[in-house]
């Protein structure tokens, strides 16, 4: 649709088309794998020795998310599985999610 076409809209139905215009943008989120709470916890002698913490990393992956909203509301929040290859049949699957 020609920016021309968009504005004759503009000009026949007002603001209302501007809450059926949806845009979207991807980003990658990141996600911790912290240590395991209880683990902390577990119950040692007092001369036991003290457990070995193993640093951990910030990060353990990082997957990507799709999201596609209005003027009203997140219409889409789609995330791909990780190693998902990003190609057309990828995308024609997320646009078919959002229709």
């Amino acid at each position: 649709m020609h920016f021309s076409e968009l504005l004759e809209r503009f000009e026949k139905e007002g603001e209302d088309i501007l809450k059926k215009i949806i845009t979207g943008d991807e980003t990658w989120v990141h996600h911790y794998d912290p240590e395991n709470k209880r683990q902390s916890m577990e119950y040692h002698h007092k001369e036991s020795p003290q457990p070995k913490k193993f640093k951990t990393w910030a990060s353990a992956g990082k997957d990507m998310l799709n999201v596609f909203w209005n003027l009203e509301r997140v219409a889409l929040a789609d995330f791909l599985e990780n190693e998902t290859t990003i190609n057309p049949q990828c995308y024609t699957e997320t646009l078919t999610a959002l229709k």
